[in-house]
């Protein structure tokens, strides 16, 4: 009996599938093998809207002026870089000269919370941090300034004294991105760059400035503020900062344009 049904039911299926029109299945096969040959379509609306969004960008009134830079100091930036470095050589009377090296990373946005509005000011207050490197010839290391640019305000945030060049090298090159370190090979210069973080973050750092005495902390802002760095230096940062990521982001519209062209 299990092998008469088994038999009756092989039987009605071939007839099923033999009574199937020859043309639906040929439609079927024809219609699988396009779907394989699809090909991504070129994105032309992208390069369109592209070159759209670089036409409004030159032509917005709100555009970030290029700053003057302070007298004495020279710029430095390479495109396609969120850091800019300044230097300054300062001639103190009868004890040599000073070399002075500012580095300031742009901002690293926050997607989720950051964003301009139509006007190009941003809802919340804007800082900007950054270092800066004194040396002299007398003494064998160098100072280590953490500064940060707020409300036009130059924040003193730290003082790190290094007592040898190879201390002060080290918290300079932890600062840098691994495509500035002169090492070739990537993950060396990777490697190098981690290391020189380590290596600063265990160095005593220096005292909470805010819990000097008063006297005592507005001497080294004196001594700062002779050098030309104070709140006209802090303000002029922080424009450079804008000016920069205005390129920055010039930049990147044109070569999304030329990889979507």
């Amino acid at each position: 009996m299990y092998r008469f049904i088994q038999k009756n039911y092989r039987n009605v299926m071939t007839r099923a599938f033999s009574e199937f029109p020859e043309s639906v299945l040929k439609d079927e096969k024809i219609s699988q093998k396009v779907r394989r040959q699809v090909l991504p379509r070129c994105h032309r609306k992208l390069y369109t809207l592209t070159v759209r969004e670089e036409n409004e960008e030159n032509i917005r009134d709100f555009l970030p002026p290029k700053p003057i830079v302070p007298t004495g100091w020279k710029l430095e930036h390479q495109l396609n870089s969120n850091r800019f470095d300044l230097r300054k050589t300062v001639n103190i009377r009868d004890f040599g000269r000073e070399e002075l090296h500012v580095i300031a990373l742009m901002e690293v946005k926050q997607y989720e919370g950051t964003y301009r509005m139509d006007n190009g000011e941003r809802e919340e207050e804007e800082y900007l941090f950054f270092s800066l490197f004194v040396q002299k010839e007398r003494f064998p290391g160098g100072l280590e300034f953490g500064l940060t640019s707020i409300d036009m305000e130059l924040v003193m945030d730290s003082l790190a004294i290094h007592s040898n060049q190879e201390d002060l090298d080290v918290a300079r090159d932890s600062l840098l991105s691994t495509s500035n370190l002169i090492d070739s090979p990537k993950k060396h210069g990777q490697k190098r760059n981690l290391d020189c973080r380590r290596r600063r973050d265990r160095r005593y750092r220096g005292p909470m400035l805010n819990e000097l005495d008063d006297d005592f902390s507005d001497e080294i802002l004196d001594y700062l503020d002779e050098r030309g760095v104070n709140n006209g230096f802090a303000e002029y940062i922080m424009a450079q900062a804008h000016f920069f990521e205005q390129e920055e982001y010039l930049n990147w519209l044109r070569l999304l344009r030329q990889f979507a062209q």
